[in-house]
Protein backbone atom coordinates (compact mmCIF):
# COMPACT_ATOMS: atom_id res chain seq x y z
CA UNK A 1 0.00 0.00 0.00
CA UNK A 2 1.00 3.63 -0.50
CA UNK A 3 0.95 6.04 2.43
CA UNK A 4 1.10 9.82 2.48
CA UNK A 5 2.74 11.11 5.67
CA UNK A 6 2.99 14.64 7.02
CA UNK A 7 4.43 15.75 10.35
CA UNK A 8 4.85 19.41 11.33
CA UNK A 9 5.52 21.36 14.51
CA UNK A 10 6.60 24.80 15.67
CA UNK A 11 8.38 25.95 18.82
CA UNK A 12 9.28 29.21 20.52
CA UNK A 13 12.97 29.25 21.45
CA UNK A 14 14.10 31.97 23.91
CA UNK A 15 17.72 31.53 22.79
CA UNK A 16 19.73 29.85 20.05
CA UNK A 17 19.35 26.09 20.56
CA UNK A 18 20.74 22.83 19.29
CA UNK A 19 17.80 20.76 18.00
CA UNK A 20 17.72 17.02 17.35
CA UNK A 21 14.89 15.86 15.07
CA UNK A 22 13.87 12.22 14.65
CA UNK A 23 10.93 12.34 12.24
CA UNK A 24 12.54 10.82 9.11
CA UNK A 25 12.15 7.04 8.77
CA UNK A 26 14.98 4.99 7.25
CA UNK A 27 14.86 5.09 3.45
CA UNK A 28 14.19 1.35 3.49
CA UNK A 29 13.19 -0.99 6.28
CA UNK A 30 11.93 -4.53 6.72
CA UNK A 31 8.44 -3.55 5.59
CA UNK A 32 8.64 -0.13 3.94
CA UNK A 33 10.40 1.96 1.31
CA UNK A 34 10.40 5.76 0.98
CA UNK A 35 9.52 6.82 -2.55
CA UNK A 36 9.63 10.58 -1.89
CA UNK A 37 10.52 12.66 1.15
CA UNK A 38 11.01 16.32 1.98
CA UNK A 39 12.00 18.10 5.18
CA UNK A 40 11.74 21.88 5.42
CA UNK A 41 12.60 24.04 8.43
CA UNK A 42 12.83 27.68 9.31
CA UNK A 43 16.36 29.02 8.60
CA UNK A 44 19.09 27.38 10.70
CA UNK A 45 22.82 28.06 10.99
CA UNK A 46 23.77 24.38 10.94
CA UNK A 47 22.18 21.19 9.59
CA UNK A 48 23.60 17.68 9.50
CA UNK A 49 22.19 14.17 9.06
CA UNK A 50 23.63 11.32 11.12
CA UNK A 51 22.73 7.88 12.47
CA UNK A 52 22.77 7.04 16.18
CA UNK A 53 24.06 3.78 17.71
CA UNK A 54 20.68 2.11 17.07
CA UNK A 55 20.93 3.08 13.38
CA UNK A 56 18.18 5.71 13.67
CA UNK A 57 18.18 8.76 11.41
CA UNK A 58 18.93 11.96 13.34
CA UNK A 59 18.70 15.50 11.94
CA UNK A 60 21.01 17.83 13.92
CA UNK A 61 20.30 21.56 13.70
CA UNK A 62 21.26 24.89 15.27
CA UNK A 63 18.16 27.07 15.41
CA UNK A 64 18.27 30.80 16.23
CA UNK A 65 16.09 32.35 18.94
CA UNK A 66 12.47 32.91 17.97
CA UNK A 67 10.15 30.54 16.14
CA UNK A 68 11.56 27.24 14.94
CA UNK A 69 9.31 25.15 12.71
CA UNK A 70 9.64 22.04 10.56
CA UNK A 71 7.49 20.08 8.12
CA UNK A 72 8.25 16.55 6.96
CA UNK A 73 6.31 14.99 4.10
CA UNK A 74 6.78 11.61 2.45
CA UNK A 75 5.21 9.05 0.17
CA UNK A 76 5.94 5.60 1.55
CA UNK A 77 5.39 2.15 0.10
CA UNK A 78 4.47 -0.05 3.06
CA UNK A 79 3.61 -3.67 3.51
CA UNK A 80 0.45 -4.28 5.53
CA UNK A 81 1.17 -4.88 9.19
CA UNK A 82 0.95 -8.56 10.15
CA UNK A 83 0.12 -10.38 13.36
CA UNK A 84 2.70 -12.32 15.34
CA UNK A 85 2.84 -15.97 14.16
CA UNK A 86 1.39 -18.07 16.95
CA UNK A 87 4.21 -20.60 16.63
CA UNK A 88 7.01 -17.99 16.97
CA UNK A 89 9.26 -19.32 19.77
CA UNK A 90 11.26 -17.56 22.46
CA UNK A 91 15.06 -17.93 22.41
CA UNK A 92 17.19 -19.16 25.29
CA UNK A 93 19.74 -16.49 26.24
CA UNK A 94 22.64 -18.28 24.56
CA UNK A 95 20.81 -18.00 21.22
CA UNK A 96 20.00 -14.29 21.44
CA UNK A 97 22.24 -12.31 19.03
CA UNK A 98 24.72 -9.91 20.63
CA UNK A 99 23.07 -6.87 19.00
CA UNK A 100 19.72 -7.89 20.52
CA UNK A 101 20.93 -8.66 24.04
CA UNK A 102 20.71 -5.05 25.30
CA UNK A 103 16.93 -5.21 24.81
CA UNK A 104 16.66 -7.83 27.56
CA UNK A 105 17.95 -5.43 30.24
CA UNK A 106 16.18 -2.83 32.40
CA UNK A 107 16.21 0.74 31.07
CA UNK A 108 15.15 4.18 32.28
CA UNK A 109 11.42 3.76 31.61
CA UNK A 110 11.22 -0.04 31.53
CA UNK A 111 12.25 -1.29 34.98
CA UNK A 112 11.93 -4.98 34.23
CA UNK A 113 13.89 -5.79 37.40
CA UNK A 114 11.30 -4.04 39.59
CA UNK A 115 8.43 -5.79 37.80
CA UNK A 116 9.96 -9.28 37.62
CA UNK A 117 7.87 -10.82 40.41
CA UNK A 118 4.66 -9.34 39.01
CA UNK A 119 5.51 -10.58 35.49
CA UNK A 120 6.24 -14.08 36.77
CA UNK A 121 3.02 -14.14 38.79
CA UNK A 122 0.80 -12.93 35.96
CA UNK A 123 2.44 -14.59 32.94
CA UNK A 124 4.84 -17.25 34.19
CA UNK A 125 2.35 -20.06 33.58
CA UNK A 126 1.60 -19.05 29.97
CA UNK A 127 3.23 -21.00 27.15
CA UNK A 128 6.56 -19.34 26.26
CA UNK A 129 6.70 -17.63 22.88
CA UNK A 130 4.04 -15.78 20.95
CA UNK A 131 1.24 -16.98 23.24
CA UNK A 132 2.85 -15.42 26.29
CA UNK A 133 3.76 -12.16 24.54
CA UNK A 134 0.23 -11.76 23.18
CA UNK A 135 -1.08 -12.55 26.67
CA UNK A 136 1.03 -9.70 28.07
CA UNK A 137 -0.34 -7.28 25.46
CA UNK A 138 -3.92 -8.38 26.19
CA UNK A 139 -3.35 -7.92 29.92
CA UNK A 140 -1.99 -4.38 29.46
CA UNK A 141 -4.86 -3.47 27.13
CA UNK A 142 -7.51 -4.74 29.53
CA UNK A 143 -5.96 -3.54 32.83
CA UNK A 144 -4.67 -0.08 31.83
CA UNK A 145 -7.04 2.74 30.90
CA UNK A 146 -6.08 4.74 27.80
CA UNK A 147 -6.52 8.42 28.65
CA UNK A 148 -4.76 11.55 27.37
CA UNK A 149 -3.18 13.98 29.79
CA UNK A 150 -2.72 11.50 32.63
CA UNK A 151 1.04 10.90 32.31
CA UNK A 152 4.15 12.88 31.44
CA UNK A 153 7.78 12.46 30.43
CA UNK A 154 8.66 11.09 33.88
CA UNK A 155 6.09 8.26 33.89
CA UNK A 156 7.68 4.81 33.85
CA UNK A 157 6.46 1.25 33.40
CA UNK A 158 6.46 0.81 37.17
CA UNK A 159 4.22 3.88 37.51
CA UNK A 160 1.83 2.55 34.87
CA UNK A 161 1.65 -0.86 36.56
CA UNK A 162 0.68 0.95 39.76
CA UNK A 163 -1.65 3.67 38.45
CA UNK A 164 -3.18 1.68 35.55
CA UNK A 165 -3.66 4.67 33.23
CA UNK A 166 -1.67 6.11 30.33
CA UNK A 167 -1.19 6.61 26.59
CA UNK A 168 0.56 4.58 23.87
CA UNK A 169 4.03 5.34 25.25
CA UNK A 170 3.02 4.01 28.68
CA UNK A 171 1.33 0.90 27.24
CA UNK A 172 4.50 0.17 25.29
CA UNK A 173 6.82 0.68 28.26
CA UNK A 174 4.82 -1.68 30.47
CA UNK A 175 4.65 -4.34 27.75
CA UNK A 176 8.41 -4.06 27.22
CA UNK A 177 9.16 -4.31 30.94
CA UNK A 178 7.05 -7.45 31.35
CA UNK A 179 8.62 -9.10 28.29
CA UNK A 180 12.17 -8.35 29.43
CA UNK A 181 11.39 -9.60 32.93
CA UNK A 182 10.60 -12.97 31.32
CA UNK A 183 13.70 -13.01 29.13
CA UNK A 184 12.08 -11.86 25.87
CA UNK A 185 14.00 -9.08 24.05
CA UNK A 186 11.70 -6.11 23.53
CA UNK A 187 12.30 -2.61 22.17
CA UNK A 188 10.38 0.65 21.81
CA UNK A 189 9.39 1.92 18.36
CA UNK A 190 8.26 5.41 17.38
CA UNK A 191 6.23 5.29 14.19
CA UNK A 192 3.73 6.66 11.74
CA UNK A 193 0.55 4.58 12.12
CA UNK A 194 -2.29 4.33 9.61
CA UNK A 195 -5.74 4.62 11.19
CA UNK A 196 -4.61 6.10 14.50
CA UNK A 197 -7.30 8.26 16.13
CA UNK A 198 -6.59 10.97 16.95
CA UNK A 199 -3.61 11.19 14.56
CA UNK A 200 -0.27 11.53 16.35
CA UNK A 201 3.18 10.01 16.55
CA UNK A 202 2.69 6.45 17.77
CA UNK A 203 4.67 4.25 20.15
CA UNK A 204 4.53 0.46 20.09
CA UNK A 205 6.69 -2.58 20.81
CA UNK A 206 8.79 -5.00 18.82
CA UNK A 207 9.67 -8.34 20.42
CA UNK A 208 12.35 -10.73 19.21
CA UNK A 209 10.73 -14.12 18.60
CA UNK A 210 11.58 -16.83 16.10
CA UNK A 211 14.66 -15.01 14.85
CA UNK A 212 12.90 -11.79 13.88
CA UNK A 213 11.41 -8.61 15.35
CA UNK A 214 7.60 -8.83 15.61
CA UNK A 215 5.19 -5.91 16.08
CA UNK A 216 3.07 -5.80 19.25
CA UNK A 217 0.64 -2.94 19.93
CA UNK A 218 -1.05 -3.17 23.32
CA UNK A 219 -3.25 -0.13 22.57
CA UNK A 220 -5.21 -1.87 19.82
CA UNK A 221 -7.19 -5.10 19.77
CA UNK A 222 -6.35 -6.60 16.42
CA UNK A 223 -3.68 -5.59 13.90
CA UNK A 224 -3.15 -1.98 12.86
CA UNK A 225 -3.23 -1.77 9.05
CA UNK A 226 0.24 -0.22 8.61
CA UNK A 227 3.13 0.85 10.83
CA UNK A 228 6.19 2.71 9.53
CA UNK A 229 8.99 2.78 12.11
CA UNK A 230 10.79 6.09 12.53
CA UNK A 231 13.25 4.98 15.21
CA UNK A 232 13.85 2.15 17.68
CA UNK A 233 15.43 2.15 21.14
CA UNK A 234 15.48 0.76 24.65
CA UNK A 235 12.54 3.03 25.52
CA UNK A 236 11.08 6.41 24.57
CA UNK A 237 14.18 8.24 25.85
CA UNK A 238 16.07 6.95 22.78
CA UNK A 239 13.53 8.04 20.15
CA UNK A 240 12.02 11.49 20.92
CA UNK A 241 10.56 13.37 17.96
CA UNK A 242 12.34 16.57 19.05
CA UNK A 243 15.06 17.19 21.61
CA UNK A 244 15.95 20.78 22.51
CA UNK A 245 19.23 21.69 24.21
CA UNK A 246 17.75 24.43 26.37
CA UNK A 247 14.21 25.58 27.03
CA UNK A 248 11.48 25.86 24.42
CA UNK A 249 7.70 25.92 24.12
CA UNK A 250 5.73 23.74 21.72
CA UNK A 251 3.28 25.97 19.83
CA UNK A 252 1.76 23.60 17.30
CA UNK A 253 2.00 19.98 16.18
CA UNK A 254 0.21 17.93 13.55
CA UNK A 255 0.66 14.38 12.23
CA UNK A 256 -1.22 12.99 9.22
CA UNK A 257 -1.05 9.47 7.80
CA UNK A 258 -3.39 8.38 5.02
CA UNK A 259 -3.55 5.73 2.35
CA UNK A 260 -3.38 6.95 -1.25
CA UNK A 261 -3.97 5.27 -4.59
CA UNK A 262 -0.93 4.03 -6.47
Amino acid sequence: MLLSVRAAASYHLPAESFVLLMVEPPLQGAGHRLLEERLTTTPTTFSELRADFHGNVQRRLMAPAGTFAFEFTATIESEPNSSVPLDAPEHPPQQIPAEVMSYTLPSRYCQSDLLARMAQGEFGRLKPGAERVLGIADWVRSRVEYRYGTTDSLTSAFDTATERVGVCRDFAHLTIAFCRALGVPARYVSAYALGLEPPDFHGYVQVYLGGAWRNIDATYEGVRPALVPIAVGRDAADVPMTTLWGSGELLHQVVEVREVEG
